[in-house]
């Protein structure tokens, strides 16, 4: 029998899940949490197999619940299962000691299949998963090749101000200031000036 906690600050998607996975033969839903602290405590009283987290949660997130739940209780394989596609986020949950990484929209089969892999001692991410990781590493290698002059470039058009007003602070040509912004979107994949604070943002430049 797979022992299973579950953690998610919405009360309806944890209950969903836990009836999904109760018809399973193989698989006992032993606590469910709203939050990091509350599964630590749980995992104090009743040890499980796998765990299933959220990123998103209040006071804790669930990457940093990753690291929690290593130093508490290190036999616990865990899964994220989020809404969060975006390649950062399996980069650092990998990094943070995550077994599997699955989004939201994955249907029943699918995570029995990733609990199952993980609790035999295997991790699990699909191919969409394996494609936002690449995404997510290749991020990370172009934010370092962001020179130093272009943080700070981006740190103005962050700021809402145009090519003139940052070329003037930076006391350079509005073409030199041009020609950096043009720079960094290429290094960020992005397109435009909105996309390009969007990404940033997340990638914890801003």
């Amino acid at each position: 029998m797979i022992r299973i906690s579950i953690t998610d600050d919405h009360e309806l998607f944890r209950s969903g899940i836990a009836m999904l996975l109760e018809k399973s033969d193989d698989i006992s839903i032993v606590h469910q949490s709203s939050s990091a602290e509350q599964l630590i405590d749980h995992l104090k009283e009743a040890p499980v197999d796998i765990s299933l987290i959220d990123i998103s949660m209040g006071e804790t997130n669930g990457l940093d619940a990753l690291k929690l739940i290593k130093k508490a209780a290190p036999e616990v394989r865990c899964i994220i299962l989020t809404m969060h596609n975006e390649g950062q986020y399996v980069v650092q949950a990998i990094r943070n000691g995550a077994w599997g990484y699955l989004l939201k929209d994955c249907d029943a089969p699918e995570l029995i299949t990733a609990i199952t892999k993980v609790y035999n001692g295997k991790k699990y991410f699909n191919s969409d998963v394996s494609d936002l990781m690449i995404e997510g590493v290749s991020s990370e290698s172009n934010i370092q090749n962001l020179s130093k002059r272009e943080k700070e470039v981006l740190q103005h058009v962050a700021k809402g101000l145009r090519t003139k007003e940052i070329a003037e602070q930076l006391i350079v040509s509005t073409r030199t200031i041009e020609t950096h912004r043009s720079n960094i979107l290429k290094k960020l994949n992005v397109q435009n000036t909105a996309e390009l604070i969007s990404k940033a943002t997340q990638l914890g430049l801003l």
